[in-house]
C-alpha cells in the first residue's frame, strides 16, 4: 500500500513498523506477520514490550516480571527479526496496569512508526475480556493503522 508519490523503497506504509510482544501465543504470529511486512517493504521494526506494574505506596513502581525477563523476551524477538533479514531494534517500557496502550502508542510515536503489528489477545485473556484488551484500546486511541493478526 503506497502512502504518497511513486511506489519504491521508503514509500510504503509498512517502512517504519512498531510491534508490540508481550510473550503470549499470539506474538509469535504477529511477528510473523511483522517479518513479512518489513521484508516486502524494506522496512525497519522497533520492538517494544511493557512490563506492567503497580504503584505500591513508599515502594513505588512494581513490575509483574522481572527486568531480566523483559529483557531476555526483547532480545530474543529482535535477535529472530534480525536473522531473518530484518533491521530492528528494541526497547522495554514501564507501565500502570491498564495503562499499556498508551505505552504502545507513545513509543509509536517517539520512534515514528508508520504502523503498530500486534496479537489479538495477550497474557491475560480473561482480563482482556473484561476490560477491554491493549490491542482493542492501541485500535481506539490510535491515529496509526493498527495490523491484528489472530
Amino acid at each position: 500500500m503506497v502512502m504518497g508519490g511513486g511506489p519504491g523503497k521508503g514509500d510504503t506504509m509498512f517502512e517504519s513498523i512498531l510491534t508490540a510482544v508481550d510473550g503470549s501465543e499470539h506474538d509469535s504470529k504477529a511477528l510473523a506477520a511483522t517479518k513479512e511486512l518489513a521484508k516486502l517493504a524494506e522496512g525497519t521494526v522497533r520492538v517494544v514490550h511493557v512490563r506492567e506494574g503497580d504503584f505500591v505506596g513508599r515502594a513505588g513502581f512494581m513490575a509483574r516480571e522481572e527486568p531480566g525477563e523483559a529483557s531476555k523476551l526483547l532480545d530474543e524477538t529482535v535477535a529472530e527479526l534480525v536473522e531473518a533479514g530484518v533491521k530492528a531494534t528494541g526497547t522495554v517500557r514501564s507501565s500502570l496496569v491498564n495503562l499499556v496502550a498508551l505505552e504502545i502508542l507513545e513509543e509509536a510515536e517517539e520512534c515514528g512508526a508508520s504502523v503498530i503489528v500486534m496479537g489479538s489477545r495477550g497474557v491475560s485473556d480473561l482480563k482482556g475480556l473484561l476490560v477491554g484488551s491493549t490491542t482493542h484500546k492501541v485500535l481506539h486511541l490510535g491515529q496509526l493503522p493498527v495490523v491484528v493478526v489472530r
